[in-house]
């Protein structure tokens, strides 16, 4: 299962994938026109994504952290 996180004070998405990859996109409608922005962010799959309260880092977990 893919990980999914949405911002608290903002729109943005984040989602996470197995070779662990995260995607940005700035909302929802975002999502339908372009694949996102991409970061290399751990060797594992993403096991969870959170937001800080004011949206401005992401955190993320991987499998093998």
């Amino acid at each position: 299962m893919m990980p999914i996180a949405l911002g608290n004070l903002s729109n943005v998405v984040a989602a996470g994938d197995e070779n662990g990859n995260l995607y940005v996109w700035k909302d929802v409608e975002a999502i339908k026109e372009n694949v996102g922005n991409n970061f290399l962010t751990h060797t594992s799959n993403l096991q969870k994504i959170e937001f800080t309260i004011d949206d401005r880092r992401i955190i993320t977990l991987g499998s093998n952290d």
